[in-house]
């Protein structure tokens, strides 16, 4: 073989090479924006003994989203906790981790993003497009229960802790945040998602994986990073995060909790707990600080007292 030969077969090798690395990472690509969706939502309110109305409400793009709105016992309270689960996951088994709070007076709103549980809808972003389903979620409890809505609390997990987070810099009248298994970035919980889960390089396989991604979705979820919002929240604020999460390393987790400039923030590590199993591992411990957080920082509204139209002078 001369020269020019083995030239030519070294670039037919790394064309080659190329080309599978790019119909890999596209494959991939896919799996990332269209999530295993778990269309039979195995926990429901009526398991826990829970009232309960079941709602359904489009987006700004019209995506049909699915949701629960559980009434505090003994009638609709005035202060609600709104529910954002993670990837891949529903309003389920959100429900099945903190239904407890709904023994602590408070309404409980649970919603399904798009392209997961019962909402309509083929594409996730991991945090981007769902920053839409939080916005139609939050506009349905003011529109239809107003009374519900003059105390709102925000609880997220994992891609809804980076929702939520979002959603508590966007909206300064929130009243607080619980932000579990929440990730720094996006592109790096995408990239801890590969190495760790399948053992994928980051470059080239992750980054271009990440380059369809945007392709597909025509926009860079980036941007609406954890990171990127959390010095916009200013309420008190609670993180949690397992010390074996192995997609939020808990050296992310306090990088986040630093960023917060909240004055009323905490954290709690929940010893040998990987990623979304803080409930399951923390058990009553877990359901105690969880509810002593939303008793201390989710007060009852207080109604300010009607003043009388002051009196008519009478002409003497």
């Amino acid at each position: 073989m001369n020269k020019a030969e083995l030239i030519n077969w070294l670039l037919f090798a790394l064309a080659s090479l190329a080309a599978s690395a790019a119909y890999i990472s596209y494959k991939k690509s896919a799996y990332i924006i269209q999530p295993p969706r778990k269309t039979a939502v195995a926990f429901a309110p009526d398991q826990y003994r829970l009232a309960h109305e079941t709602v359904e409400f489009a987006t700004a793009d019209g995506v049909r989203l699915k949701g629960w709105f559980v009434p505090a016992p003994g009638g609709e309270a005035g202060r609600t906790i709104i529910f954002c689960h993670g990837w891949g996951s529903n309003r389920g088994e959100m429900l099945r981790d903190t239904w407890f709070l709904a023994e602590q007076g408070f309404n409980l709103f649970y919603f399904d993003f798009r392209a997961s549980g019962e909402s309509k809808g083929s594409v996730s972003s991991v945090g981007y497009l769902e920053t839409r389903d939080f916005d139609a979620a939050y506009n349905f409890l003011k529109t239809n229960r107003p009374q519900a809505a003059a105390s709102v609390g925000v609880f997220g997990t994992s891609m809804g802790g980076a929702v939520a987070v979002y959603a508590a810099a966007k909206y300064p009248e929130l009243v607080c945040l619980l932000a579990e298994n929440t990730f720094l970035s996006y592109n790096r919980v995408v990239e801890y998602w590969s190495w760790k889960r399948l053992k994928t390089p980051y470059f080239p396989l992750v980054w271009l994986t990440l380059f369809f991604v945007r392709r597909k979705l025509k926009a860079d979820p980036e941007p609406f990073s954890p990171v990127y919002n959390i010095t916009g929240v200013k309420m008190p604020v609670m993180f949690i995060n397992g010390d074996n999460d192995d997609l939020v390393p808990e050296a992310d987790a306090e990088r986040l909790f630093g960023l917060c400039p909240s004055e009323k923030k905490q954290m709690w590590v929940v010893a040998g707990a990987s990623h979304a199993k803080c409930a399951e591992v923390g058990g009553e411990v877990y359901r105690n600080k969880v509810s002593a957080f939303f008793k201390d920082n989710l007060p009852e509204p207080v109604e300010e007292p009607q003043q009388l139209p002051p009196q008519a002078k009478t002409a003497v």
